[in-house]
């Protein structure tokens, strides 16, 4: 009997935390926008599980733990894809500092360079992570991994690399529902995200770290549940504070930002120039 609760511990722990994003796929794929979801969170969790790889082949903890990060990279893998491809139409407006270099009068050779290579971080730091195409995070990603894993081949024997590779994994992962909680508060809504993902993060969590302390997984992780949990507190919180009836409850009006009916809106205008427009055959 014990060992079938065990059993059962351990496929909940390896395929639940990727079951939400399931719900989130299907949410994107439906309104064919990925407003609302920050992808963020899909890098986070591509960088932190790689990492967690090779951290259990450094230190080769609990088996079940290895087999959720592998899950998790293949689901992350395929939501990321339909995120991209159904990235919202608008573009972000240029950056004001590179707005700034592009007014600054070129006086002299040594200040265009200096103002070039100034222009060229600022927009290598702004897109990183927001590439139009989804074969630049995959290649972004195959990088990592190499560099990690030759990382890894020289310096693996070291106990103190292999802890380091746990403190990055966790450190990472425990920062994941922040991108998407930040995103809430700034648009004052949690509309476009899954209600399900967001209770898969505040139940998984609660359980996962109470696996971890059971199963006295690495102090890492510890940590890390604690950090998560607290975050996914506040994004249960928002949801709570942003949604329709409380805002009518307190008298407050936030700014609308119900994307899909904005995109539904220039679908319908853009179909109607098309007949407008559209030549008269005889």
């Amino acid at each position: 009997m014990a060992d079938l609760a065990s059993m059962a511990m351990s496929l909940a722990m390896s395929v639940g935390p990727a079951i939400g994003y399931v719900d989130q796929y299907l949410i994107i794929r439906k309104h064919q926008s990925s407003a609302g979801f920050n992808p963020v969170t899909c890098g986070i969790l591509l960088f932190s599980n790689i990492l967690r790889v090779f951290f259990w082949l450094g230190k080769r903890f609990d088996t079940t733990l290895l087999i959720q990060s592998l899950i998790m990279i293949a689901a992350q893998l395929v939501l990321l894809e339909i995120v991209v491809l159904y990235r919202p139409l608008e573009k972000h407006e240029q950056d004001p500092l590179l707005q700034h270099h592009d007014q600054q009068p070129q006086n002299n050779n040594n200040s265009s360079s200096s103002s070039s290579i100034k222009k060229l971080l600022l927009q290598n730091w702004r897109t990183m992570w927001a590439w139009d195409h989804y074969l630049d995070y995959v290649n972004f990603l195959l990088g990592l991994t190499t560099v990690i894993a030759v990382g890894y081949q020289l310096l693996g024997h070291h106990g103190w690399f292999v802890e380091t590779l746990g403190v990055l994994s966790l450190g990472i992962e425990s920062t994941l529902p922040l991108p998407q909680c930040v995103s809430n508060f700034k648009r004052r809504s949690t509309a476009g995200f899954s209600a399900i993902v967001m209770a898969t993060w505040f139940v998984g969590d609660s359980f996962k770290l109470f696996y971890f302390i059971f199963t006295q997984a690495p102090v890492q992780f510890d940590i890390c549940g604690a950090v998560q949990l607290a975050i996914d507190s506040l994004i249960v919180m928002q949801s709570i504070l942003f949604s329709t009836r409380i805002k009518k409850w307190l008298g407050v009006s936030f700014p609308s930002h119900h994307f899909y009916h904005h995109y539904s809106a220039i679908e319908d205008l853009q179909q109607h120039s098309q007949v407008m427009y559209e030549p008269i055959i005889a």
